[in-house]
């Protein structure tokens, strides 16, 4: 079980818009997931969810059952291949794959400038978009999702397995991050 109130004060202690790598097992990481965007939504105006592990249509349904204010969400769906903007009320955009980079860098860039008040970015599983891209590719993409989060003062929270990722991209996306979390 993930200890919640522990992960909420972790958070807190962070200056302004910060950048946590969160580590945590396969068995947990839909839990830490949960855990996580329900501590942001809690303090922040807006989310912007990047999902390569789960289907839009699936974040939505559990985010409901977990008290979560899908109004305040923005998905970007890496997984369902549909083209729409807008679905049963709740905004997403749905793309090709999560080996689309350039879609995802710009779609997260125009997001942030579109978004006011205190936003913050999920990426829900580093580990399955690092399956679909070559890690030196993966490395450049997470550098520049990371300078714009820092240049758009929005928060941000990196979901990966640990122990599973290749250990050189661990550590360029860890010193890029103001803090890294095992739960």
């Amino acid at each position: 079980m993930i200890d919640v109130k522990k992960l909420k004060e972790e958070l807190r202690a962070l200056p302004e818009a910060p950048i946590v790598l969160i580590e945590t097992s396969a068995e947990r990481s839909f839990e830490a997931s949960m855990a996580s965007i329900k501590c942001l939504a809690d303090t922040h105006d807006k989310g912007i969810i990047v999902s390569a592990s789960r289907p839009y249509i699936n974040l939505i349904s559990n985010y409901k059952k977990n008290a979560i204010d899908t109004n305040k969400m923005f998905i970007l769906d890496c997984i369902s291949k549909k083209h729409t903007e807008e679905v049963d009320g709740h905004s997403v955009m749905f793309l090709e794959n999560a080996s689309a980079l350039t879609d995802i860098s710009v779609s997260l860039g125009e997001r942030m400038q579109m978004t006011d008040g205190k936003k913050f970015i999920l990426m829900d599983s580093i580990n399955t978009m690092l399956i679909h891209n070559q890690p030196h590719i993966f490395v450049r993409f997470m550098h520049d999702i990371l300078t714009k989060m820092r240049l758009h003062k929005t928060g941000g929270l990196l979901i990966s397995l640990d122990d599973t990722m290749n250990k050189d991209v661990r550590a360029e996306i860890a010193q890029l991050c103001d803090k890294v979390i095992k739960v």
